[in-house]
This record gives C-alpha cells, sequence and structure tokens, in this order.
C-alpha cells in the first residue's frame, strides 16, 4: 500500500492494486464530506500540504464545478421522489423496504461524492516544484512530471474550434493520444513528454497507469501556469535538462 503520492508497488495478486486504490478514494471521499458537513478540518487541506512546496495553480473556477453540488442535490431530489413512487408501484411489499434502503444510499452517495470533489478541487493545487510538476485531480488522480521530460507546453485555444471539430482537430491530435487529467471541465493546458523513458508517473484510484505522449489538464490560469513551467525548464541546469 502506498500514501497517494507516490508510485504504488507492484500488486501480488491480480486486481489488488485497483481495488485497494478504490476503497482508500472512497475513504476519502467520505471523509471529505463528512469534515466539510461538519466544519471539521478538511483532509483535503492536509493531503494538499503533502505534495510539496512549489508555485501552485488552482482548479477553482471551472464551469462545472461552480454549479456541480446544487446541480446533483436538485436531480437526486428529483430523482428520488420519482424513483420512490415507482418502486412503491412496482416492488412488492417484502423487497420494498430493501430497494428503498438502496436507493437512498446511492442517493447518499451522489452527494457526498460531489461535495467531496467540489471541496478537493477547491484545496488541492497543482504544484510546481524545483524538479517536477504535479498535477493532482482531487484526491482521484495524481501524475508527477519531471521538468526534464517536458518538452512543450500550451495553452488549449477552445474557441478556434469550428463546426463539429473540437480542440482536438484544432491542436492536431487525436483523442487517444492524450491523457486527459479534469475532473468535469475542459482542459486549458496542453504538455507534451519528451519520447523515451522520462520518469513521469501517474495514478488513477491509487492504480498506476501508463501516460500517453501529450497531457490535457485543466487550470484556472492556463497562461500563468505555462509561463511560470516554461520559465522553469528554462532554469534547468544543463546536466538536468533533456538534450534535443
Amino acid at each position: 500500500m502506498t500514501d497517494g503520492l507516490s508510485p504504488p508497488a507492484p500488486p501480488r495478486l491480480f486486481g489488488a492494486e485497483r481495488l485497494v486504490g478504490l476503497l482508500r478514494t472512497q475513504r476519502w471521499m467520505w471523509a471529505e464530506a463528512s469534515c466539510k458537513w461538519t466544519r471539521r478540518p478538511l483532509p483535503s487541506a492536509d493531503y494538499a500540504r503533502r505534495l510539496g512546496e512549489g508555485q501552485r495553480f488552482t482548479l477553482r473556477r471551472g464551469s462545472w464545478m461552480s454549479v456541480l453540488v446544487p446541480m446533483v442535490v436538485v436531480a437526486q431530489f428529483v430523482d428520488v421522489l420519482v424513483a420512490q413512487g415507482v418502486i412503491h408501484l412496482a416492488i412488492g411489499p417484502a423487497h420494498r423496504a430493501i430497494a428503498h434502503g438502496l436507493l437512498l444510499f446511492a442517493s447518499v452517495w451522489m452527494v457526498a461524492w460531489a461535495v467531496s470533489l467540489r471541496s478537493a478541487t477547491q484545496h488541492i493545487d497543482h504544484v510546481l516544484g524545483p524538479h517536477a510538476l504535479t498535477l493532482a485531480i482531487g484526491f482521484n488522480q495524481l501524475c508527477r512530471l519531471p521538468l526534464a521530460a517536458i518538452a512543450g507546453i500550451r495553452t488549449i485555444d477552445h474557441q478556434s474550434a469550428r463546426g463539429n471539430d473540437d480542440w482536438h482537430d484544432v491542436h492536431q491530435l487525436k483523442p487517444r493520444e492524450v491523457t486527459l487529467l479534469s475532473p468535469l471541465d475542459r482542459p486549458t493546458l496542453l504538455i507534451e513528454l519528451a519520447a523515451g523513458p522520462n520518469g513521469t508517473c501517474w495514478t488513477r484510484n491509487g492504480a498506476a497507469r501508463p501516460l500517453k505522449r501529450w497531457v490535457a489538464v485543466y487550470v484556472d490560469q492556463p497562461d500563468a501556469m505555462r509561463a511560470a513551467v516554461a520559465a522553469a525548464i528554462a532554469e534547468l541546469p544543463p546536466s538536468a535538462a533533456r538534450q534535443p
């Protein structure tokens, strides 16, 4: 088992790594939601500190993130009313209580998920350190990119897309060529990785995943982050910089 901030060790059993990571993520989710509701210190604040020192870039202004919680709460309220009526009509009295309980748990889980995701993205930022860029999407995804492994970085131009095109077409990429690191909002920054072994690491729900050549990520201020990363790469000593 890992602390969630470093690459996990290879699992001894098939699927064990993903199962442990999923359980860890569920624990983080319920802890974050309960602390948010009871106004106790948030696990996300401690998690953010453990990402290390450096320049931080937020993920708080996304259009989806700003409406996520009220949208989920309203949707669950309506869905529960409809579903409860269907259960009452379609399921016999012997199993009705179980169905009502399962529906109630699913609704509470959805609200807890929305609250924890919104809270985590408010407190967990991307971190640009002296040697690596750490991209964090709440508790679910963590990606470390050594600065020497970054071959290029640019902002994503969504406004240039016309007709049926999207940002992949604008940047002459295919979706299968890109690793998407974004909770719900469209990515705003595109990072190109150098070819060959480069020391990068990406975990999702605690399980290690392979990174593709391009990494698309959401950040509130893509121009500021692009400029900061480019400046940090330019300041790398010759021994650390990747040779073209």
